[in-house]
């Protein structure tokens, strides 16, 4: 790289941590923020200088896109090395996604979870990384897939680094979330092992032009939701504008009342087939899922089915739009599935936001996050019904409960206070 002219480079005091190089560091480095906080600069700045290490690392770009860690990551890279002014210590190899600093032998590289479109990349050559750098975070789908990556980072006598640079959004399944926060906050626990870095632009007014900031102090009279929420990036605890509130929760459930269940099957692709029980007892729906997945066949739906406890007796409503699929449940030997009664979305939402809904879970299920993020687009308009809710909908909307003995009560079980969160 070329010789570059060394600037004054000013850095927000609450990314220091990302200069930590010792063996008794902690191995996670939560880093978050709302827009023009300057995490992902103050990120790189680290990076650049970690490679003049006696340790000599190996670092790790990681984003969930390939095309876009080309457009982004090694541009800020490129961009620190500049502001550093330190361009004749590094080369860059063109198309291999590798800067090495000369100096040291240390690397950083850059590669993407989804090498082209939904195609997953190969990630299982990481032996030796020490340093590895989740840009946008929360792209990343599911713990499962961080954890394998977590997990190659493992050699033995370095500092090992785990840093995730992100913006905070909806806590409601975010595995970010679950593994890192309690309702928004850092969770104490993990103190050992973590440190959490927030920042916003106001810790960044020396960086940003007048007119961006002047632009975000407008937002925060005109757009107030829009400012807390991706600005000053705040955790959401919940969803503005649900279809669905109010539904109290049950940890557990086990009266007896009129039960049966609701059924939506996949139509592939990311669709699922859900299975949702319902039981009808002293005016309550009590609803639980019984799995929700996609891509799975007849056989390996009926084995599911089984396996969820469902006898072969059991009263089904299944999405009508399939009747092939209906009629080979039925020969599995679940011989009362039946036609749901579908109608129209609209009408069918309305009816069950008229019932009384206890949900049995402990919060961790995906019908649990379809109740809390389901809601209408900016234009008013319903998007693509969740397959949970959908198989709620048809089970709930496709009988007439018969009534409870006991009119007057509703069992005392742990019942959570409605709509919470």
């Amino acid at each position: 790289m070329a010789k570059d002219k060394k600037k004054d480079i000013v850095l927000n005091p609450v990314f220091e941590p990302l200069f930590m190089d010792s063996l008794d560091m902690p191995r996670y480095y939560n880093v978050y923020g709302g827009r023009g906080s300057g995490k992902s600069f103050a990120a790189s700045i680290a990076i650049v200088q970690l490679t003049y290490s006696k340790y000599k690392h190996k670092i790790l770009y990681l984003r969930q896109s390939m095309s876009s860690i080309e457009a982004s990551s090694i541009t800020d890279i490129r961009e620190a090395i500049k502001e550093m002014g330190v361009g004749r210590d590094f080369v860059e190899l063109k198309g291999k996604g590798i800067i090495t600093n000369k100096r040291t032998g240390s690397t950083i590289s850059f590669k993407g979870v989804k090498s082209n479109g939904s195609q997953t990349a190969k990630l299982k050559s990481l032996s030796g990384i020490t340093t590895l750098v989740i840009e946008e975070a929360e792209e990343i789908g599911t713990f499962k897939e961080f954890s394998k990556v977590d997990e190659s980072v493992r050699i033995v006598g370095k500092p090992l680094k785990i840093i995730l640079l992100y913006n905070p959004g909806s806590s409601i399944g975010s595995w970010i979330h679950d593994e890192w926060f309690i309702n928004g906050h850092p969770n104490p626990a993990r103190h050992h092992d973590t440190m959490y870095m927030h920042s916003t632009y106001l810790d960044n007014l020396d960086n940003l032009a007048p007119s961006t900031l002047q632009r975000y102090r407008d937002l925060e009279t005109m757009n107030p939701v829009y400012y807390r929420n991706t600005i000053l990036a705040e955790w959401t605890l919940g969803v503005d504008g649900r279809i669905y509130d109010g539904w109290g929760q049950y940890e557990e459930f086990h009266e007896d009342g009129d039960t049966w269940y609701g059924m939506d099957f996949g139509y592939g692709g990311n669709d699922k087939t859900s299975v949702v029980k319902i039981t009808y007892f002293e005016e309550y729906y009590f609803v639980e899922l019984m799995f929700s997945q996609s891509k799975l066949g007849i056989t390996q739906t009926i084995q599911k089915m089984r396996k969820a406890g469902m006898r072969f007796d059991s009263l089904i409503y299944a999405d009508s739009a399939m009747p092939l699929l209906i009629e080979e449940i039925r020969k599995g030997g679940f011989t009362m599935v039946r036609p749901a009664r579908k109608g129209n979305v609209e009408a069918g939402i309305k009816k069950v936001q008229d019932k009384s809904i206890i949900m049995i879970t402990d919060g961790k299920c995906q019908l649990y996050d379809s109740y809390m993020t389901f809601r209408r687009d900016e234009k008013n308009k319903l998007p693509h019904e969740p397959d949970e809710l959908a198989a709620l909908r048809y089970g709930i909307n496709s009988r007439t409960p018969l009534s409870s003995v006991n009119r007057n009560r509703i069992p005392k079980r742990n019942l959570k206070p409605k709509g919470f969160l």
